[in-house]
């Protein structure tokens, strides 16, 4: 299976999905809105994909003006497939891979300063993981310039709030939902970083 990315520095480039069911690509049409519906706020800051997959996402972000994107998977088809594109891409070195499991990957970037853009949540439908990755960022979520985008089932719902994150938007594309958070700037918790 092949994606493209849709818009910005690499548009119409195609990128290659991981071999096998490791992996539930976003289709071209939920990413186009979903990055409709996140507006262009990539005037700085760092893309993060928690469970990055082929990495489309992440990629999508850094053409469209990201800093920097890094992509998180535990899968090794997914990292084989997170490096192909970034062949395809000419290995920008603003795009960074990582193995590892969502947790670890952002426990590293909190204990690193990272100013991060936007996180992307998007974890394997069957881990129903949701609540427990929105709640895990909401308590550290001080240094998020913009806020977290989560696909997810529209049978699955997601809380108002979690943290310092609250729910701004929400869109159905079929089976499919969006849910944006952004940062409550009110919350002491923004100001605080390690």
């Amino acid at each position: 299976m092949y994606l493209r990315v849709i818009s910005g520095l690499w548009k119409g480039t195609r990128l290659a999905a991981p071999v096998g069911d490791v992996a539930r690509p976003t289709t071209d049409r939920v990413k186009e809105s979903m990055f409709n519906l996140m507006g262009f706020h990539w005037t700085g800051g760092v893309a993060v994909d928690l469970f990055a997959g082929s990495g489309a996402l992440g990629i999508e972000a850094l053409s469209r003006g990201a800093d920097r994107a890094i992509l998180i998977d535990k899968s090794g088809k997914s990292i084989r497939a997170m490096l192909d594109n970034k062949q395809r891409l000419h290995n920008p070195d603003n795009l960074e891979v990582w193995r590892s499991d969502w947790r670890s990957a952002w426990e590293r970037i909190v204990a690193s300063g990272t100013s991060v853009g936007w996180v992307f949540v998007d974890p394997p439908y069957a881990l129903r993981l949701w609540d427990e990755v929105l709640f895990t960022i909401g308590a550290r979520a001080g240094f998020i310039e913009f806020g977290v985008v989560c696909e997810h089932p529209k049978d699955v719902e997601l809380p108002t709030s979690a943290g310092s994150l609250a729910i701004n938007k929400s869109k159905t594309y079929g089976d499919i939902c969006i849910s944006l958070y952004t940062v409550n700037r009110d919350d002491p918790q923004r100001a605080s970083h390690p």
